[in-house]
């Protein structure tokens, strides 16, 4: 049975958007997962290393924490068995072609910051250049084209119609997670939706209650992460006959990771945008709300702010103590939030120039096209308030105080 070939409308339903059920319970269980992957894909390697005891920890803290609803446990399940899908196919493209761990990935623009502060804006400015590589939301749901189907009558590549039934998901469910993160099937978004493939994913701490997977996954090593994501962008590259261009990435979550970062990407460009902490952790934790309240029963705004404090306090520790060492070796620039909103142009001209990439008129055009077509608020204005989540600006001084200390120069504004 080839790949992709039985059992793939399981797959693509959604892709993890709360689903529509019935009003009885639907506990997740990962040995069905794991058999219902495969079914899919007529695969069964999953490579190096097994995700087996990540996904049954998720499972577990799934089913006894989250207080899913039955159509959250039943659109978590769809995921699951996507994300699972999607290892066993790209596994299975590295094994028929070994060729593909040559391709070199060359000069990355990393884009990172706290939640919030306009990094989503910047990668996507930078994202509309033809010339540079990125991931578009329909690639990190779908790696490999097998796994999604066309439509009766359609053209085109089938895993841009499947992102596109994602996004309207999201659209119609949870409106306020829209406003705030509008997504686009052939946009590019943050690669942690890729780094699900390495099964280490925050993505399933924030987006739902798991403390146990959570404490799990902080006792992990973390190298298989870029592993997974270096591989998908290695395969993108080869399908794209892109070998040699430019790379643009963006995830909140790299602050954490400097060094396995830069281990994997060691000529990347490091562009940090900032933003008044007190301001980017109650318009983060909004967002979270927002979130899981789609997908559960539990509406605990409290638990949320303690959450982002506890999850991105220790990020920019962490981040604060690796770019001490690393700032001397790397290239880091660091961009305010209010640059990025006023005149991205010149944000995105400092990048390349650090980066030592061209900027032709014709991308910065490109760039400023895209501007235009998407002014902020477009979607839906985003409310939020720090009292909300109860917390305080002392709670959020005493967190982040080193971080506005070392780059108040950034924060003004």
């Amino acid at each position: 049975m080839s790949a992709g070939t039985r059992g793939v409308d399981t797959v693509v339903s959604a892709g993890g958007a709360q689903a529509a059920v019935g009003d009885a319970e639907v506990r997740l269980d990962a040995d069905e997962l794991i058999a219902a992957a495969r079914q899919a894909t007529g695969l069964s390697d999953f490579g190096e290393p097994d995700p087996d005891e990540s996904l049954r920890t998720l499972v577990r803290s799934l089913n006894e924490e989250a207080a899913l609803t039955p159509g959250g446990a039943a659109g978590r399940r769809l995921g699951l068995i996507r994300v699972l899908a999607n290892r066993l196919l790209l596994q299975n493209e590295f094994r028929r072609d070994p060729t593909l761990e040559q391709e070199s990935i060359r000069s990355p623009i990393v884009i990172l910051g706290l939640p919030r502060s306009g990094t989503t804006k910047l990668h996507r400015m930078i994202g509309a250049d033809p010339v540079m590589q990125k991931l578009p939301l329909w690639r990190l749901l779908y790696p490999v084209r097998a796994l999604a189907p066309a439509p009766p009558g359609s053209s085109g590549d089938p895993r841009i119609h499947a992102a596109e039934q994602f996004v309207e998901a999201i659209r119609n469910r949870t409106p306020d997670v829209y406003a705030a993160h509008p997504m686009l099937a052939t946009e590019p978004d943050e690669e942690y939706f890729g780094m699900e493939l390495s099964f280490l994913s925050h993505l399933n701490t924030s987006s739902f209650h798991t403390p146990s997977y959570e404490s799990w996954l902080d006792r992990q090593p973390f190298d298989s992460w870029y592993v997974w994501l270096t591989r998908l962008m290695q395969h993108a590259q080869r399908t794209d006959g892109a070998t040699g261009r430019p790379w643009v990435l963006k995830a909140p979550h790299h602050l954490g990771y400097l060094p396995l970062l830069l281990r994997h990407f060691p000529d990347a460009t490091i562009v940090h945008c900032h933003r008044d902490p007190t301001v980017a952790v109650s318009s983060f934790c909004a967002l979270l709300c927002a979130s899981r309240r789609s997908t559960s029963t539990r509406d605990e705004p409290t638990e949320v702010g303690e959450y982002a404090m506890r999850i991105y306090g220790k990020r920019m520790q962490k981040y604060q103590q690796d770019r001490a060492a690393l700032e001397g070796t790397h290239c880091f620039v660091d961009v305010p939030y209010g640059d990025i909103v006023k005149d991205a142009a010149s944000v995105i001209e400092r990048c390349y120039a650090a980066a030592g990439l061209p900027l032709p008129e014709t991308s910065l055009a490109a760039m400023r096209e895209w501007d235009l077509r998407n002014e902020q608020h477009k979607h839906g204005r985003h409310r939020y308030e720090l009292a909300d989540f109860g917390l305080a600006p002392a709670d959020v001084t005493r967190v982040f105080g080193t971080y506005c200390e070392r780059f108040a120069p950034f924060l003004a504004g």
